[in-house]
């Protein structure tokens, strides 16, 4: 039989594949490059076409429309982790959402706020326990909303600078975690009968947040706000939660104060010191 030199079809349609494959391949490289060149941040202006050219690439709109679905995510994620850290137990409203939207100046390629809202869910303990603004807030004790105002015979109190929805967590009692048994060796010494330790059972450990020794040592210039909320047992609008959070060396007992109600502007913040002995 006499050979042909034609490829059998399924060769011939391997070799197409392939050489889609690597052309694919190549189209993707190319738009990594052009994300590395313009990030597409939430917080990032939209690369022109003057910008597209003089950094070499294509002036058509090619990787530009891929771009912009690339931010469009960024910025439905970064409203919406906002959003479920304010307002944890009730969705948000549509003029709420369209206030975060207003300050971080965005104009286009923005979610619609009534599609946040319809996209809202209640936060759960594995989403504070690994979101980003509460981390950063631990780290930093740079709690937004909450001010220290001086009453007089009372003394300082912290109240709300801005109305907090029923769920919101609001700061953290913090300090170093020691063990309850040096907790409470320290309660003895203590003059006074305010101690500034949270002493809790979690996970068959016997743990506490050490806030009478002031300033802590990671935060020297914070007066940390968690430790200077008073005591009230009728009227308390905070409760504790314990999170194993989960900062980028790794993970530590963290007590977050949650709203249990909704708070008003200028509402003093209150806990009842009761539940500073606490199993979670």
């Amino acid at each position: 039989m006499a050979c042909s030199s034609e490829e059998p079809a399924d060769e011939r349609r391997g070799r197409k594949q392939k050489r889609g494959r690597g052309a694919a391949d190549q189209d993707d490289r190319d738009f990594g490059a052009f994300l590395l060149q313009f990030p597409a941040a939430a917080s990032s202006r939209p690369p022109t076409k003057k910008k597209r050219t003089a950094a070499r690439f294509s002036p058509d709109r090619v990787f530009y429309d891929r771009w912009r679905p690339v931010q469009f995510a960024k910025r439905e994620r970064s409203t919406s982790c906002v959003s479920r850290s304010q307002c944890s137990r009730r969705p948000p409203t549509v003029s709420k959402v369209s206030l975060l939207i207003q300050k971080e100046g965005w104009t286009g390629n923005c979610p619609r706020p009534q599609d946040l809202v319809a996209k809202w869910r209640p936060v759960t303990r594995v989403h504070v326990e690994s979101d980003p603004r509460i981390i950063t807030m631990v780290q930093n004790q740079k709690w937004t909303g909450l001010a220290l105002k001086d009453f007089g015979a009372k003394g300082h109190v912290v109240v709300a600078t801005k109305a907090f929805a029923m769920g919101s967590i609001v700061c953290d009692y913090h300090g170093k975690v020691i063990t309850g048994a040096e907790g409470r060796k320290l309660v003895k010494f203590i003059k006074g009968d305010i101690d500034y330790l949270f002493l809790f059972h979690y996970g068959g450990q016997d743990l506490c947040v050490d806030s009478e020794t002031f300033p802590c040592e990671c935060h020297p210039t914070e007066n940390t706000m968690g430790r200077k909320i008073n005591h009230s047992s009728k009227r308390a609008n905070l409760r504790p939660v314990h999170c194993m959070m989960n900062f980028p060396e790794g993970q530590r007992d963290v007590i977050l104060f949650q709203e249990n109600r909704d708070i008003r502007v200028c509402e003093e913040l209150l806990i009842d010191y009761g539940i500073k002995r606490k199993s979670f």
